[in-house]
């Protein structure tokens, strides 16, 4: 085979792009493979601990201390919000047992707590308002959701009882320890 310095171009040019494809891909390879691999991507929302209220708990219409909460969070990538949402259970949508005596007001009680933005975690001591002596009288429901600073969102519910008055044995949570 006659070599002609059409065809030594021509293989010239063909390993070169070849060297070169071979080196960018290799690039690329290198690339991907350092990568932040060890970076996972946070899809997890905060924990939320909630100690009180115990379930159904007991709390009296017309208590100046309202419903005593306390809850842990906690997130490794720094909390953001949290929602509080305290509502009667005989509201529409609810298709649970209820205790009502008569027709009364329905209590509700709703905030935006940002004592723990920012952090990791956080121990939370809240009591809502006051509950009014005409509130209506059975379940309600806690919820309280938390969202972390990617936007993961957990919610824990818990349900407790409004009542006319408590016995006198029951804690009423105005002495405080913490």
């Amino acid at each position: 085979m006659k070599k002609t310095m059409k065809n030594v171009l021509t293989m010239k040019t063909v390993k070169k792009t070849c060297c070169h494809a071979a080196l960018l891909a290799g690039l690329a390879f290198f690339a991907a493979a350092c990568g932040d691999k060890d970076e996972e991507k946070d899809v997890k929302g905060p924990e939320i601990t909630l100690a009180e209220p115990e379930i159904d708990e007991e709390f009296a219409a017309g208590s100046k201390s309202g419903v005593h909460m306390k809850f842990d969070l906690a997130d490794p990538s720094g909390l953001n919000w949290v929602k509080i949402d305290i509502h009667s259970n005989s509201g529409e949508g609810h298709s649970h047992s209820s205790l009502l005596k008569a027709a009364t007001t329905d209590w509700s009680y709703q905030e935006t707590y940002d004592g723990a933005k920012g952090l990791k975690n956080h121990h939370a001591h809240i009591h809502s308002d006051s509950i009014p002596a005409d509130a209506t009288l059975g379940e309600y429901h806690l919820g309280i959701s938390a969202t972390d600073v990617h936007g993961n969102e957990t919610t824990v519910y818990r349900t407790f009882v409004i009542v006319d008055h408590l016995d006198d044995d029951h804690d009423d949570h105005d002495d405080h320890d913490d």
